[in-house]
């Protein structure tokens, strides 16, 4: 089975068995997917159900490791790229992805759990994404007047409920995505792309815009918006990129290239909020 899908502009080739059966039954994907499947130059390979082990490979030393909801992440470095597995607590392997950075082209094993399915797609899509200059942020995203601003914090310090107050209270802003867009660099401007990684809230589009500000945003007992200086704004910027890509260098460089631009490019504001209408404002009125 063979699908082409097109996120951030990269044109993304799966193919597999029973685990792109079981992709191809998520609805986020749906609306990334090609029509025409015939003559695409394609940017990125995603080979499902093929075997992934960190048995067969050489040299593996651990970078990163995080938990979620008792399932343990790990990212590591071998001599054949970079590898992803996602294990239970008793040492059983749910799903491994691949990546070679020599080539396009990337491997995941079998999985029959369509969340992990998700969010493995999500790694084996950004690791070859981030040497075409795309790179996927922690942020709420709403779009007003064709350009996008980003909302950043830590969970649970209140992006999708600001972003909602955005949609009640100011007239023709919509949402991008409420969790992971896509920060693509394309002739030298910022732009922010849809995803099929919108958390739980389901908003999937396939849009591309450019990136007007980035709001990092704290709870606060009144409402108050400032410019960020430029040290304050990679503390504000970094840590809302997936904390695996800045334990190697050849994705933290990408990172910092990103940053860079970021910084000459975009204002980057601190707002210290309530969750009421008046932040609302308070965001859109210094922003516009």
């Amino acid at each position: 089975m063979r699908k082409i899908y097109s996120i951030a502009g990269l044109k993304v080739e799966l193919s597999g068995e029973s685990t792109m059966q079981q992709l191809t039954r998520l609805p986020e994907f749906d609306v990334f997917e090609i029509d025409d499947q015939s003559e695409v130059n394609i940017d990125i390979f995603i080979r499902m159900d093929e075997n992934v082990d960190a048995a067969y490979f050489t040299e593996v030393c651990h970078i990163h490791r995080f938990n979620v909801l008792d399932i343990e992440h790990s990212f590591s470095t071998c001599k054949e790229g970079y590898l992803y597995e996602m294990h239970r607590q008793d040492g059983s392997k749910i799903v491994s992805v691949i990546y070679n950075p020599h080539s396009n082209d990337v491997l995941m094993s079998s999985c029959n759990c369509p969340i992990s399915i998700k969010f493995a797609m999500w790694i084996a899509y950004s690791l070859p994404a981030v040497k075409e200059k795309v790179l996927p942020i922690h942020a709420s995203t709403i779009v007003k007047d064709s350009e996008a601003v980003l909302f950043l914090g830590e969970s649970g310090t209140g992006k999708s409920t600001h972003t909602r107050l955005w949609l009640q209270y100011i007239e023709n802003a919509y949402l991008l995505n409420d969790d992971s867009p896509l920060l693509r660099i394309k002739d030298d401007k910022i732009f922010v792309c849809g995803s099929p990684w919108s958390g739980k809230t389901h908003c999937y589009r396939q849009e591309i815009v450019p990136l007007k500000a980035m709001v990092r945003l704290s709870q606060y007992p009144e409402n108050k918006m400032s410019r960020s200086s430029k040290l304050n704004s990679i503390g504000a910027i970094h840590p809302s990129f997936p904390p695996f890509l800045a334990y190697d260098g050849l994705f933290s460089e990408k990172i910092i290239y990103c940053l860079d631009k970021i910084l000459k490019d975009t204002p980057v504001y601190e707002l210290k909020c309530r969750p009421d209408k008046q932040a609302a404002e308070v965001a859109y009125t210094t922003i516009y």
